[in-house]
């Protein structure tokens, strides 16, 4: 059952015109440069590059809707398991896990709510983890990951957008240092994460945002 269906943004301007990604520091000033789909030349034969991912320079966010706030929640990643096939998007590899008994939340009473039975199940259920089954291009600069995504023990499919971004100036066969945008939007009734369903909406937004270092 497709529970998640990525909502990210159009790639339609410019490369020299794109916003970075908020939340990034100023210093990772960032560009669209997916390169799987803008035609650059590539070695022929390459494999997947396996990346390591900076803490410092990622977050992951989950939001829903409380009224007219949104309640938004924090959660560290725990790993990260990232390898990019420039040549065959479809060879690419992605895994993260997140700690759902670190989440904290911009409205100070919520994180517990958040942790709790009804929620995340934080005491029974620390990690929250996703593995790709599939990845595939979507054109425009966006690619299309679907895996596995594992909540307070359900296991559910789901599908999300992919970005990657390049520092601006740099040489678009440099792919050192990425960041990776990855959005999306799940249900969280899906999962069992029903609480509070009064009060709160069901539909969860996702944004993990992953800086990157070539491994090795």
């Amino acid at each position: 059952m497709d529970v998640m269906r990525g909502r990210g943004r159009s790639a339609r301007m410019p490369l020299d015109n794109r916003r970075r990604p908020q939340g990034t520091p100023m210093r990772r000033r960032l560009v669209l440069a997916f390169i799987l789909a803008l035609g650059i030349a590539r070695p022929a034969a390459a494999a997947p590059v396996a990346y390591a991912y900076d803490p410092e320079g990622s977050a992951v966010t989950a939001e829903a809707d409380y009224g007219r706030t949104v309640v938004r929640a924090r959660l560290p990643v725990a790993e990260a398991d990232l390898a990019i096939d420039f040549e065959r998007v479809a060879n690419s590899r992605f895994a993260v896990v997140l700690r759902a008994d670190r989440a904290r939340s911009n409205i100070p009473f919520a994180a517990r709510a958040i942790m709790g039975e009804s929620v995340l199940d934080a005491a029974n259920h620390p990690q929250i983890r996703f593995e790709n089954t599939r990845v595939a291009s979507a054109g425009e600069g966006r690619v299309t990951v679907t895996g596995q995504a594992t909540l307070r023990g359900v296991t559910r499919e789901v599908t999300l957008d992919a970005v990657i971004y390049r520092p601006p100036g740099s040489d678009p066969g440099v792919r050192d240092d990425l960041t990776v945008l990855i959005t999306g939007t799940i249900s969280r009734a899906a999962f069992g994460a029903s609480g509070h369903a009064g009060s709160v909406g069901d539909a969860v937004r996702l944004r993990i945002l992953l800086h990157v270092l070539r491994a090795g």
